[in-house]
């Protein structure tokens, strides 16, 4: 992830993937309930026998297939925030050198390495400059590793069943 990106990726600046796939678990779980409602109705609206069977099974295979997608979008919701606290953690860290460089006349180029403006400095602001600048750069790794987690952890998901 690049500094760039990171400062301006602000939180809460777009919309909540975490937050939508939370909402498609709630979903998900609202229509099992609601299939287990129609299933346990079918016994006092349908006389037994091979087509009441069949709406039966296709009632409870609907109702497996959905309990799974809840499981697997409540994952990736979890995985999302996840992501999305350590992408703030690490955009506040980098902000806040951003602040300390401008603080004592420094700048941090679009590539997140501080610099002075003049382009010489003095050796003790060079050391600040490369003490801010390595700042930055475990912040920008944290947030590098923070989107390949998410991106496994979400590859590591099962495939749907899909019947």
């Amino acid at each position: 992830m690049s500094y760039a990106r990171l400062v301006a990726d602000a939180p809460g600046s777009g919309p909540d993937d975490g937050e939508r796939w939370a909402q498609a678990a709630s979903t998900a779980r609202d229509s099992v309930a609601e299939l287990g409602r129609l299933h346990r109705l079918l016994d006092g609206h349908w006389r037994a026998g091979r087509d009441r069977e069949q709406v039966g099974e296709l009632l409870r295979r609907l109702t497996r297939r959905l309990d799974e997608a809840q499981d697997a979008y409540a994952a990736i919701a979890a995985t999302l925030a996840d992501r999305g606290h350590e992408l703030a953690h690490a955009r506040e860290l980098v902000l806040q050198v951003t602040h300390e460089a401008r603080l004592v006349g420094l700048v941090v180029t679009p590539e997140g390495e501080v610099v002075s403006p003049s382009g010489s400095a003095p050796m003790a602001v060079r050391a600040v400059a490369h003490r801010l600048t390595a700042r930055v750069a475990e912040a920008l790794a944290r947030a590098a590793a923070a989107q390949r987690r998410a991106a496994a952890e979400v590859a590591a998901l099962p495939p749907p069943n899909l019947w």
